[in-house]
């Protein structure tokens, strides 16, 4: 019980405590102070309570992300950057409805139109992220002012039994029918058949503004 009091202070003071592992390991040691002689795992019940216990003071969020944030792809390393909070990989996912997904802009920036029931079920991955990492990639996608944050069904891909999670995805909401005319996207990989390879922000013009540029591109009415 002492130990337990102990974690449990320990989760209330982020300034302490800055992930999961880090409780893990103080668990570890303790196990280890008590029994040296032999090395204990974590046992499957501690890691669902810390969860538990995490969770009040720092919520965890599911997030599909289908264009640049993928594995393999060029903003990727948004999801990996510690100093960014927290990401870690679930699964592979596809959203329920069908949804467009297209290249715009001069610097081919994947867009997902909110147009439910057109174009593919949209391939990409599921991550579990903090206050921190859902905080940082709001930033990156300019929620709300260009991209909308919003949950939707997503299906796991690798799940036999059709296994659906809700989880937040960046859809662009205000846009003219214009952009309906693109090639829709199942798959998106920046150096895929379609030519378009994504212009990462640091090669980019320093005045230019995606909102702006997707004003440009007809997109916002």
């Amino acid at each position: 019980m002492k130990l337990l009091s102990k974690i449990r202070s320990l989760s209330t003071n982020r300034s302490r405590l800055t992930n999961l592992s880090e409780v893990v390991l103080i668990i570890t040691c303790h196990q280890l102070e008590l029994y040296p002689n032999q090395h204990y795992a974590v046992d499957q019940l501690w890691i669902m309570f810390l969860r538990q216990t995490w969770t009040i003071n720092n919520m965890v969020h599911k997030v599909f992300v289908y264009g640049t944030l993928k594995r393999n792809e060029p903003n990727h390393g948004t999801m990996t950057n510690p100093e960014n909070g927290v990401a870690t990989f679930i699964a592979e996912g596809m959203t329920k409805e069908k949804y467009p997904l297209i290249i715009a802009t001069k610097y081919n920036v994947p867009f997902l139109l909110h147009s439910p029931g057109t174009g593919y079920n949209v391939k990409g991955e599921i991550y579990e992220v903090d206050d921190k990492m859902l905080s940082n990639l709001d930033i990156l996608e300019d929620h709300p002012n260009c991209y909308i944050r919003d949950k939707n069904d997503i299906v796991l891909t690798d799940s036999t039994h059709r296994t659906v999670m809700k989880c937040w995805v960046y859809f662009l909401k205000m846009f003219k029918p214009e952009l309906l005319s693109k090639p829709f996207l199942e798959d998106y990989k920046s150096e895929g058949d379609h030519g378009m390879r994504y212009c990462e922000r640091c090669k980019r013009d320093v005045n230019f503004k995606l909102k702006l540029a997707v004003r440009d591109d007809c997109a916002y009415l």
